[in-house]
């Protein structure tokens, strides 16, 4: 049997990869809706000269703030999952007393 600490890293690992893929394919969905063109090929080619700068720290921006949403939503819903389908929390979490 697999032990919780391998589980648990399977199952964050998936979550992690499926999250940074709808990431990636909404960071694409708002970059076109707010230039009104195609998002550049990633990775950003900076040798192309059809970006201009402003569209690259646009790209940049766009794309760091959808990355680390992401990877801070899969990690807490994939908490959440494991914690209900477990009844425990996940190895390495600490449960805090809530602060009043």
């Amino acid at each position: 049997m697999i032990g919780r600490e391998r589980m648990w890293k399977l199952v964050s690992t998936i979550t992690g990869m499926l999250g940074g893929l709808l990431a990636r394919k909404l960071i694409r969905a708002t970059y076109q809706a707010i230039r009104k063109d195609t998002a550049p090929s990633t990775p950003f080619d900076p040798t192309n000269p059809r970006f201009s700068l402003p569209d690259a720290l646009l790209w940049a921006a766009a794309a760091g703030i959808g990355l680390a949403i992401a990877k801070m939503m899969s990690a807490r819903l994939t908490a959440i999952g494991w914690k209900a389908v477990t009844g425990t929390l996940p190895p390495g979490e600490v449960d805090e007393p809530a602060v009043v």
